[in-house]
């Protein structure tokens, strides 16, 4: 009879707190059930999901056909595919969280504490991890839905706005601000009228809500599992750098300390080299979760990171125009937009920051292992510790973006200066129109 593998789902309550994993959150915003549908409360949130997916897919799919009518109007284009870029980027998240929520949730068992041997008796790195990693998460949350509040409740304080829209024969509409103004093939009097203007409020509602949420769930289960990683890896690390330097028997005790040179006699060779096979199982163990986490998620950052990039430069773009067009600073328009650019923007940084940080610590996995007292050993554990730093440096497996673009902050940097150059072009040319 097999055992369960334990992970920070099927853990008891007592043990939630032996996890980096912030479930009290995971739970509050249901991303707990969407992965673990083992009851009919958690197959109803998969089942709304779809619902929410459904209605977003339907909208999106006219709003295609509606980019047609706005290639005339840059403002309206630049929204338009803004919104339809994120649109679809939320409903490809939420259908990896659907398809693939087994490996998704196996792939958690690696934030459990005890998930190395090193990280069961130290687990000072892993505790701060999990605390910064809560508070990033629920901030991210909490400016989330304050973004998307914002986003659904301007429409109501610009009752008597109207946004102008060039048609692609050149004339001019001018139609109730709603919260994305989605495309209708009705007349501008009927669009305008109030049932149906509050038939549009309520299923932009909706989607907004649909996509709020969608990039909450998917976004907190790759930063948790990028933090998880990173910890993790420093911890084996910084455990590898041990080896040789204070008695083995010894780092078995969770109140071993010291870091003193030891003298080597046969006894403490054995023990340093079972030292070194544990940290190297312990190694090839988050590697290959990595891996699984890499595979599953690799489409989908890609995918974030391209229609970030793009979303960021038009929010710019949007933001400025809005402002050089006379709209106040603190009007429902500029406010939306600013607000949208902040989160997109946070979210990118976030992205780029998590992945940085993953492959910083894998390039100190062999500095640690090389900071043992390797000079010590016999023939036998130099062999199997070169083996290691061999085996690390073959594994190359980065998140990119181009074969030569590798995500990380220099590439947040890269966007965000070719955003302010793309933005300064397409307001001078719109200047001189």
């Amino acid at each position: 009879m097999t055992t369960p593998r334990v992970t920070a789902f099927t853990a008891p309550t007592s043990s939630e707190d032996q996890t980096i994993v912030d479930n009290k959150l995971f739970k509050s915003i249901c991303l707990h059930q969407i992965l673990d549908p083992t009851n009919g409360g958690n197959r109803f949130c998969r089942f709304v999901l779809i619902a929410f997916m459904s209605v977003s897919f339907s909208v999106q799919i006219m709003q295609l056909v509606g980019l047609y009518f706005a290639v005339n109007d840059l403002q309206r284009f630049a929204f338009t595919t803004t919104t339809l870029s994120h649109a679809f980027l939320c409903m490809t998240k939420d259908y990896v969280l659907l398809t693939h929520s087994d490996k998704l949730r196996d792939t958690l068992e690696v934030a459990r504490y005890e998930f190395t041997s090193c990280g069961a008796r130290d687990q000072r790195v892993v505790r701060r991890s999990r605390a910064v990693l809560s508070m990033v998460l629920r901030s991210f949350a909490v400016f989330s839905w304050f973004t998307c509040v914002i986003w659904t409740l301007t429409p109501l304080f610009a009752m008597d706005e109207y946004l102008q829209v060039t048609n692609v024969d050149d004339t001019v509409s001018r139609y109730r601000v709603t919260i994305f103004n989605m495309w209708l093939p009705v007349p501008v009097d009927v669009y305008n009228a109030m049932p149906i203007w509050s038939l549009i409020y309520m299923v932009e509602v909706i989607a907004c809500l649909f996509t709020s949420f969608s990039w909450l769930l998917f976004d907190s289960y790759v930063v948790t599992m990028c933090v998880t990683f990173n910890a993790q890896l420093r911890t084996v690390s910084a455990s590898c750098a041990t080896i040789g330097h204070r008695d083995c028997f010894a780092s078995l005790s969770p109140n071993a300390t010291g870091t003193h040179n030891i003298k080597i006699d046969d006894s403490n060779l054995l023990n340093c080299y079972d030292e070194l096979i544990n940290h190297i199982k312990d190694n090839q163990n988050i590697i290959k979760k990595y891996d699984d986490f890499f595979e599953i998620i690799q489409p989908v950052v890609l995918f974030q990171i391209i229609a970030g990039s793009y979303s960021v430069i038009t929010l710019i773009f949007l933001t400025a125009l809005a402002y050089l067009m006379g709209w106040s600073i603190i009007s429902g328009t500029v406010l939306k937009v600013f607000f949208g650019f902040l989160s997109l923007t946070f979210e990118l940084f976030l992205y780029c920051y998590v992945f940085n940080h993953i492959e910083t610590e894998k390039c100190k996995m062999n500095f640690g292992l090389y900071s043992s007292n390797w000079t010590a050993m016999d023939l036998k554990f130099k062999k199997t510790l070169l083996f290691a730093m061999n085996m690390n440096s073959a594994h190359r497996r980065v998140m990119k973006v181009t074969p030569t673009s590798i995500l990380n902050l220099e590439m947040f940097a890269n966007v965000m200066n070719m955003a302010y150059s793309i933005v300064s072009v397409l307001l001078n040319s719109r200047g001189q129109k």
